[in-house]
C-alpha cells in the first residue's frame, strides 16, 4: 500500500497473466524446438553414417574383386573409380574449406597395418573405416573422414531443409501462443471483473446484486459463495434496520409517558404527587431494564459475557426456580407441574445465568399463555445433555413464526402477543445465554396446543 491508504499502482493484471502465460509457451516451444533439433541431429549423423558406411562397403567390395586379378592393393584401390587420379596428396588448404564442403569426402585405403597406400591423408579424429576382405582374409580398410569434416551436397540440403523447418515452426507457434495467453487473460479476468464490481456494489451496501453462478468451475462456486455472503449481508442489513427501529420504538414509548408526565407536572395540570413521581418511576425502571437487557444481549451475542461456570445440578436451579415462580403463576390462574429427571443432573454452567434464562421462560409465560392448562417442567438427560422443557397450554404459535421467536423484540402476530409489560428481549438473552454456554433452545408447538420450549446444555465432563 502506497502512503494514505491508496493501493500502489502497477501493472495490470492482464499483463502480467499474459507475459506469465507466453513465456511459458515461449519456454515450452523453445525446449520442443530443442529437443526436436537434437533429435534430427542425432538422426541425420546416423543417416549420413549409414549412407557412408554402404558407399565404402560397396568401395571395399570392388577394390577386393581388383586385388584377386591383381594381387596389389595399391593398384587395385586406385583401379576404383572414387579412387582413380587420387594419390597420396597433402591435405587441402584453408581456403579450400568451403569447396570441400561441396564434395563427397575423399576416400583412403589403408592396409592391414593401417598405413596408408591410396588416397588422401586422413585428418586427425575417428575416421569411419570398413575392411576390404578377400577369401576371408583382411587386405586392409577403405576410410574416410570424420563426419564433421566432410558434408555431400545431398546432406547439406536435408540439414538445411530440417533446420528451415524448424524454424517456421517458431514463427508461427510464438504468435499462436500469443494469442492463447491472452485468451487465458481474458477467460481469468472476466470472472474477476464481475467480482471486484460486485464487492464494490457490497461496499455501495447494494446488498441485492447477484453474480452469475451458473459456471462449472472455480468461478462458479466462488460466484456462488459471493451471492451467499450478498444474501447474508442483505438480511443483516435488514434485521438491523428492523432492529433499530424496534429500539427506537420501544424507548419512545416510556419517553413519551416521562415526557408527559414532567409537562403535566410542570404546567400545573396534575400535582407532583407520589402517583405521578410513581408511574414516573415506573417508567424508568422499564427503561433501565431495556437498557440493561440490551447490554446484556450486546456483550452474549458478541462473546463478551462473563461466565462463572461450575458444577450445578439442573435439577436444583429448576426447583428454585419454581419455588420463586409456583405463587405469581397460580395467582394468574396457572396451574404448575414439575417433572423431573431421577438423580442429580450436573452440568458446567453459570448458575446465575441458567437461573436467569429459567425466570425468562416463566415470565414469557405469564405474560403470554393462557391459563387453560396446566404450566410443565420437566428435566431429563439424553446423549450427554441435560434437557429443560417448559411447556404452557396455549394459545399456541403459528408455524412460520416459531424459528423467530428468539429474534430481538419479534413479535407474533397473535392473540398470544398480548403485553404484559415485557422488553420483548427475553427469548433472545435466553438463546444468547444458552448458546454461550455451549448448548441449544428451540421452540415447538405443544401437543396441548401451546408452546414449548426446550433448553439443551452439555452435561459436566461433555463440553465447556
Amino acid at each position: 500500500m502506497a502512503e494514505g491508504g491508496k493501493p500502489r499502482r502497477g501493472l495490470p493484471l492482464f499483463w502480467k497473466l499474459f507475459a506469465v502465460q507466453l513465456l511459458a509457451a515461449a519456454a515450452l516451444l523453445s525446449g520442443v524446438l530443442l529437443l526436436m533439433r537434437q533429435q534430427t541431429a542425432t538422426s541425420f549423423a546416423a543417416y549420413v553414417e549409414a549412407h557412408e558406411r554402404q558407399r565404402l562397403e560397396d568401395v571395399a567390395e570392388r577394390i577386393a574383386d581388383q586385388h584377386a586379378q591383381t594381387g596389389d592393393l595399391a593398384l587395385a584401390a586406385l583401379s576404383v573409380r572414387e579412387l582413380r587420379r587420387r594419390a597420396l596428396l597433402p591435405p587441402p588448404p584453408a581456403d579450400a574449406e568451403r569447396r570441400r564442403r561441396r564434395l563427397r569426402a575423399p576416400l583412403t585405403v589403408l592396409d592391414a597395418d593401417l598405413r596408408p597406400v591410396a588416397g588422401v591423408p586422413l585428418p586427425p579424429g575417428e575416421a569411419l573405416r570398413v575392411p576390404i576382405v578377400d577369401d576371408g582374409v583382411t587386405l586392409g580398410y577403405v576410410a574416410r573422414p570424420p563426419l564433421p569434416e566432410w558434408i555431400a551436397p545431398d546432406e547439406v540440403g536435408f540439414w538445411r531443409r530440417q533446420t528451415e523447418a524448424l524454424m517456421r515452426a517458431a514463427a508461427i507457434g510464438l504468435p499462436l501462443a500469443a494469442l492463447f495467453a491472452a485468451l487465458i487473460a481474458v477467460m481469468v479476468l472476466r470472472p474477476l471483473r464481475r467480482l471486484s464490481d460486485g464487492t464494490a456494489a457490497l461496499a455501495r451496501r447494494e446488498f441485492s446484486l447477484r453474480l452469475d453462478a451458473d459456471r462449472g468451475d472455480e468461478f462458479g462456486r466462488l460466484a456462488a459463495d459471493f451471492n451467499a455472503l450478498a444474501a447474508a449481508l442483505e438480511r443483516y442489513d435488514r434485521n438491523q434496520r428492523q432492529w433499530l427501529a424496534d429500539v427506537a420504538h420501544e424507548l419512545r414509548t416510556p419517553l413519551a409517558v416521562l415526557r408527559g408526565e414532567l409537562e403535566a407536572v410542570l404546567d400545573g395540570v396534575r400535582p407532583a404527587g407520589p402517583a405521578q413521581l410513581q408511574s414516573m418511576q415506573q417508567e424508568v425502571q422499564r427503561l433501565g431494564g431495556l437498557i440493561d437487557d440490551l447490554h446484556l444481549l450486546s456483550l452474549a451475542e458478541s462473546g463478551g459475557l462473563p461466565l462463572a461456570r461450575e458444577r450445578c445440578d439442573i435439577n436444583a436451579l429448576v426447583l428454585g426456580a419454581v419455588a420463586r415462580f409456583d405463587a405469581p403463576l397460580r395467582q394468574a390462574g396457572f396451574a404448575l407441574e414439575a417433572q423431573l429427571a431421577e438423580g442429580e443432573l450436573m452440568a458446567s454452567v453459570d448458575a446465575q445465568r441458567i437461573e436467569q434464562v429459567l425466570a425468562n421462560l416463566f415470565g414469557n409465560v405469564l405474560r403470554h399463555a393462557q391459563p387453560s392448562a396446566p404450566v410443565r417442567i420437566s428435566t431429563a438427560a439424553a446423549d450427554g445433555r441435560v434437557e429443560v422443557r417448559v411447556c404452557d397450554g396455549g394459545p399456541g404459535v403459528p408455524a412460520d413464526a416459531l424459528p423467530r421467536l428468539f429474534d430481538r423484540l419479534y413479535r407474533v402476530e397473535s392473540a398470544r402477543s398480548r403485553d404484559g409489560g415485557g422488553t420483548g428481549l427475553g427469548l433472545a438473552i435466553c438463546r444468547s445465554i444458552v448458546e454461550a454456554h455451549g448448548g441449544r433452545i428451540e421452540a415447538r408447538a405443544n401437543a396441548g396446543g401451546g408452546l414449548c420450549i426446550g433448553v439443551e446444555l452439555p452435561a459436566a465432563g461433555t463440553g465447556t
